[in-house]
């Protein structure tokens, strides 16, 4: 029988990697998207193109209601779900300046609530199916290494780290695994980042990592060769948050002193607002 995994946010640069590589490694896949449809259908004919079975699923798993209803849909496509795979998000830059009660709520719902729905919900087909599957979050190592600006967004990977160890003992009752990867600088090979000094002083092995190392990670941890494995958080990030790296470090594109002085003198007119 056909293996069959859920990825959601299939038609961006990891998650279509992701979803490539578990094709071919057997898996019929069903992927969601938000909005880049036209990524996601790039994603379904590399699928298809190694014989494996595609359903695309438009999805706002942002909203309380939609995690369980798309992954009923892939159950009822696919047949069975052994995989789910959480990695539809959003990034965000916020300082603590300037966040709005918006900006929690917006990447709070996308990054961490609608995993744990999405994940919980592929565990209950599981469970009722009597399949001893696995739940992998793509969390990233900006949960682990702190940065500026990432207050927000880092502290919800963070929260996703410590949430798949909690899920990994409840679910091994069900011999279902529950583990994470994290992701450090990932980008399209065509990315200007990729020659950056970010790279060559920032990561010990002076490259950016590729969509599809992400994917071999995944379907690792999803194989038997993983079997003994729950709970555990696998950095995929050429050594970047190795203790003493960021020390050494020069400073980088992603301290900006412009956006600095943007975000302070956003902060100050925030204040001015709430005195008046």
């Amino acid at each position: 029988m056909n293996k069959c995994a859920v990825v959601t946010g299939g038609s961006g640069n990891i998650g279509s990697g992701i979803a490539v590589v578990l094709a071919e490694h057997g898996y019929d896949l069903a992927i969601t998207y938000a909005g880049n449809r036209e990524g996601a259908e790039k994603t379904r004919r590399q699928v298809e193109a190694v014989g494996k079975r595609c359903f695309v699923y438009q999805a706002s798993l942002e909203k309380p209601e939609v995690p369980a209803r798309v992954i009923a849909q892939a159950h009822r496509d696919l047949g069975r779900i052994d995989l789910m795979v959480c990695n539809a998000g959003r990034d965000a830059r916020n300082s603590v300046l300037t966040a709005t009660a918006e900006d929690f709520d917006r990447l709070y719902t996308a990054n961490f609530r609608a995993y744990c729905l999405c994940a919980g919900a592929a565990a209950r087909h599981m469970v009722k199916d009597n399949i001893q599957g696995s739940i992998i979050m793509i969390s990233s190592t900006r949960g682990e290494q702190a940065y500026p600006d990432d207050f927000i967004y880092g502290g919800l990977k963070a929260a996703v780290n410590r949430a798949c160890r909690s899920m990994a003992l409840d679910l091994s009752q069900y011999n279902i695994r529950v583990n994470c990867v994290a992701p450090g600088a990932t980008w399209p090979e065509d990315s200007r980042h990729i020659d950056t000094p970010f790279v060559k002083e920032s990561i010990p092995l002076h490259r950016v990592g590729n969509a599809r190392e992400n994917g071999e990670a995944v379907a690792f941890l999803a194989s038997e060769a993983a079997s003994y494995i729950t709970g555990v958080t696998l950095r995929v990030d050429g050594g970047l948050i190795l203790p003493g790296m960021m020390e050494r470090a020069e400073k980088t594109e992603w301290v900006r002193e412009s956006w600095r002085e943007e975000q302070r003198k956003k902060a100050m007119d925030m204040l001015d607002d709430q005195i008046d």
